[in-house]
């Protein structure tokens, strides 16, 4: 007989989802008990002699585990203090999957590419910047390129600069994606001509427990929540897959990889809290059950 842990927290901002629902279905089926952690509901005291962290009357230092479904938090002070709350969790005591410094590294893109180029995995010709000279100057030469936000989930930012208007207006273009989404800083990436699909691969524990390829519908972005449809996939991306979650430490990680039209493979995103909605539809594998039992497992 296998071993579980007590309890099991689900860290969400969004605790009625049906990844959530899942989740708590499946934990109850192995006999451990779940605890939905609404971010914002999620008190911290602190003193000389105590550090006490409760939602809604409940001690969280009592978790064994905490499993960070989504960190949210587009404004930074929500951010710091969801990272704060997670580090002082962990300082405490509970696990966290991923763990706070793996979440921390795939939130941020210029991290993560770093991570990615460190173990010699390919990856789309990158540059980061906070030059907008140096952003125009990459545009002109790699025309057309993508332009992406240093931080970001589910496609918010990505841009495909292609136009001929844009490039002639190129200073215009970067100074209003840097207001709405850069704050300051650039990810440009050469643009990897693709069949019109890239491919999600979901690994776990360093096996990849399911893949799907994400169709796009006439734009640049795949991602299911923003329009992408999924369907199966037949293109072994395994060993790379697996290779990019052991770049970022992640336990449990979602990786965007593309072929281009001579069947090469390019990793585009690793994210850290990724979903299965789509996942699930293409796939006779029931992924919250296997989550569950993973994460579970003393």
């Amino acid at each position: 007989m296998t071993d579980r842990l007590s309890q099991i927290g689900l860290f969400s901002s969004d605790p009625w989802s049906s990844r959530v629902q899942g989740l708590e279905f499946a934990l109850q089926s192995l006999g451990v008990s779940s605890l939905r952690v609404i971010p914002w509901k999620v008190v911290r005291i602190g003193s000389s002699d105590e550090h006490h962290i409760v939602s809604e009357g409940t001690d969280l230092t009592d978790l064994d585990l905490l499993l960070v479904l989504d960190l949210g938090a587009n404004d930074i002070g929500a951010f710091f203090n969801r990272v704060g709350l997670l580090s002082a969790l962990a300082e405490l005591g509970v696990i966290i999957v991923n763990s706070v410094s793996s979440i921390l590294l795939m939130r941020n893109k210029a991290e993560t590419m770093r991570k990615l180029v460190s173990a010699k995995l390919p990856v789309p010709r990158t540059l980061i910047t906070e030059s907008m000279e140096d952003a125009a100057r990459f545009v002109n030469d790699n025309f057309p390129c993508v332009l992406k936000p240093i931080t970001g989930f589910g496609g918010l930012g990505v841009q495909l600069i292609d136009r001929d208007f844009d490039l002639e207006h190129i200073y215009d273009y970067l100074k209003f994606h840097s207001q709405m989404f850069g704050k300051g800083a650039f990810i440009l990436q050469e643009y990897i001509r693709g069949p019109g699909f890239d491919i999600r691969a979901f690994v776990l524990d360093g096996e990849v427990i399911a893949t799907m390829q994400r169709v796009s519908h006439g734009g640049l972005v795949t991602n299911i929540h923003s329009g992408g449809t999924p369907r199966l996939n037949d293109i072994d991306v395994t060993e790379l897959a697996i290779n990019s979650a052991e770049a970022v430490k992640g336990r449990l990680v979602g990786v965007d990889i593309i072929p281009d039209r001579s069947g090469d493979m390019w990793v585009l995103e690793v994210n850290a809290t990724p979903g299965w909605t789509g996942l699930q539809r293409v796939t006779g594998l029931n992924i919250a059950e296997k989550v569950a039992d993973a994460i579970s497992r003393i």
